[in-house]
């Protein structure tokens, strides 16, 4: 079943099955969740940084791995896909296609192929990729330690600069404890906790100013009802 933005609002805030940080709230849409692209981004012809101050440079007839700016930790129980996003592949940019599997952890690094003559930039901080969650019937039995968290073997391949060797190195992508950690020490997750624990006792408040009343009144009506059948049997009699 396909998560819905309140599922995976609800799952976000349980951490049982889904984390995720840093959480850009704005990000969740309707059955889906908008990924951002890092400064950590590399050309496959050479292995070089495609990133140049604030844009990633996509050249022509090139692909370029891209990092999101997004450490993601998926139970045994759900698992997801990305899709490209339109904005992007009406660029010319190829279409992405993978898998995100049960017990995925860490950042995702993202291929995306340039099929125009012109160079294609994309801003740092942008969407660029959407992943869409679905909950796993039975919980499944591969995904952990398949793959290392943010696969430093694929990123090894990069001519890496120390700066970037030691972001690679951070707990918050590629630890349990160290992406929770993150999530629910984040200022975002935290207004969002927030947020829902007022909307719990606004619920609570509803009850007691609306249903409390409401029963006590039809118990009332109801009492006043015996009370008359009763009143009503003794004069009979």
């Amino acid at each position: 079943m396909l998560l819905s933005d309140r599922d995976i609002m609800r799952e976000i805030m349980n951490g049982e099955n889904l984390m995720i940080h840093p959480l850009k709230v704005d990000n969740i849409k309707g059955s889906s969740i908008n990924l951002t692209a890092s400064k950590y981004s590399w050309r496959i012809s050479d292995g070089s940084s495609a990133t140049v101050g604030n844009k990633i440079v996509i050249p022509a007839h090139e692909t370029v791995c891209i990092y999101t700016e997004e450490s993601i930790w998926v139970s045994r129980r759900i698992g997801g896909t990305y899709h490209s996003k339109v904005s992007q592949v009406s660029k010319g940019l190829g279409h992405i296609a993978t898998t995100l599997d049960p017990q995925w952890l860490g950042l995702s690094l993202i291929a995306v192929h340039n099929h125009t003559s012109d160079d294609i930039e994309l801003g740092v901080g942008t969407t660029f990729v959407s992943i869409m969650l679905n909950y796993l019937e039975t919980p499944a039995t591969k995904g952990k330690n398949e793959n290392a968290a943010s696969r430093p073997d694929l990123s090894s391949r990069f001519q890496l600069s120390d700066e970037e060797e030691e972001f690679l190195r951070k707990e918050w992508h590629r630890s349990y404890e160290g992406l929770k950690n993150a999530m629910v020490n984040s200022q975002n997750y935290k207004e969002l906790f927030k947020e829902r624990n007022q909307l719990i006792q606004e619920k609570k408040e509803f009850r007691k100013t609306f249903w409390y009343p409401l029963i006590i009144a039809i118990i009332g009506g109801i009492v006043a009802i015996i009370g008359n059948i009763f009143v009503e049997f003794f004069k009979g009699n």
